[in-house]
């Protein structure tokens, strides 16, 4: 039999024992654990896919379009080779959302000195590469298209282009407005046929921010027979400020008062008035009159806003009509003359007698111009 020493130290060692294989356990479960977890993440990483379906690069510009099949932070990678050397780089963020391919948009700076180059992109996540890839760049007349260049004059309302092509061909068009190195809008037109001077007009259906630079570039698709299309790429640049006309034609100014008709002509909103300076030529004297515009005008919309004269004496009056903002800012000005007559002691009365005489006059001269631009007389 044991002693009760020895069956104390038989207890110790079979605790110990348990104490180990426990520990061993959980060793073993930590690692099957992490296994799994690393395996997971590993699993979710193969998955996720970042890939470049569409890279271009010519001289002037060049772009990228990335697919994901999940939403990821990163940075696209531009830059441009001669003969291996790096010649000019540009680093733009991706914020990328889950099957939806997005599009980056840069302007090389350096002008070209030599006929090749080569282009090339990388998408980084946390300065890992996730894709690449590379395009060859020709310049002069390697790339030169059978077509001149005439005209690319973006505004405030839209662009105009005019080709004046040297060679009978047809070309994809592609106008595309950009804000940074994204394209905020774009608008193709397929197989144009440049066989005499060919004139693209778009224009920009939203509203422009005050004050704000865009860049406007053109991508034209010459189509060829036995090669693919020459692409050539064109920017042009505008900044987006209010811009509306005082129509001459429909400014109407007598002794009673003055009417005018004013045109939007920038799709940045303008919300503002028309101001009526009244200078009299002998004695200098000076009346002002302010009317605000109903409605806020954009690109081809009118409203017509007018004044009667209140206090104006008889004489001969040089006027100054202004459209001018909410921040006191003229966009506009017409000048014209208009001499009010004597009264007769019979009109005083009678002007004076009648119940809202001023306002009666302010609405005929509006329907007088409303007539005449419906070509009523």
């Amino acid at each position: 039999m044991l002693s009760f020493q020895d069956k104390k130290e038989t207890n110790k060692m079979f605790k110990k024992k348990e104490i180990n294989m426990y520990l061993s356990a959980q060793k073993i479960i930590s690692r099957i654990v992490f296994l799994v977890v690393s395996i997971l993440i590993l699993a979710n990483s193969a998955s996720a896919q970042v890939e470049i379906s569409d890279f271009f690069s010519d001289f002037t510009s060049s772009d990228v379009t990335v697919n994901s099949t999940q939403d990821f932070q990163g940075k696209a990678v531009f830059e441009l080779y001669y003969a291996g050397k790096l010649v000019e780089s540009h680093e733009v963020p991706f914020n990328m959302t889950s099957g939806k391919p997005a599009t980056k948009v840069i302007i090389w700076q350096n002008k070209p000195q030599y006929d090749y180059y080569t282009a090339k992109v990388s998408i980084y996540r946390d300065n890992i590469l996730l894709a690449n890839n590379s395009y060859q760049v020709s310049y002069g007349t390697v790339s030169l298209p059978g077509f001149h260049v005439v005209d690319f004059s973006p505004t405030n309302s839209g662009v105009q282009l005019l080709l004046r092509p040297f060679n009978p061909s047809a070309a994809d068009i592609k106008i595309e407005l950009l804000d940074n190195n994204d394209i905020v809008y774009s608008k193709s037109k397929d197989d144009v046929s440049l066989t005499i001077n060919t004139e693209i007009d778009t224009k920009w259906p939203f509203l422009l921010t005050s004050n704000k630079s865009y860049v406007v570039r053109a991508k034209i698709f010459t189509h060829r027979l036995y090669a693919e299309p020459l692409v050539n790429t064109y920017i042009a640049y505008f900044k987006a400020t209010k811009d509306v006309e005082i129509l001459p034609d429909d400014v109407q100014v007598d002794e009673y008062g003055a009417s005018v008709t004013i045109r939007g002509k920038s799709q940045v909103p303008f919300d503002g008035f028309i101001v009526v300076t009244a200078t009299n030529r002998t004695t200098n004297v000076t009346q002002v009159y302010r009317q605000q515009v109903e409605e806020i005008l954009t690109s081809n919309k009118e409203d017509t806003a007018g004044v009667v004269w209140k206090g104006l004496a008889p004489g001969t009056y040089d006027v100054e009509i202004l459209a001018v903002d909410k921040e006191n800012v003229t966009v506009d000005k017409y000048e014209t003359a208009v001499r009010i007559p004597e009264y007769t002691n019979a009109s005083k009365s009678e002007a004076k007698s009648t119940p809202g005489f001023e306002a009666i006059i302010l609405i005929l001269m509006l329907l007088f111009v409303s007539r005449r631009r419906s070509g009523i007389r």
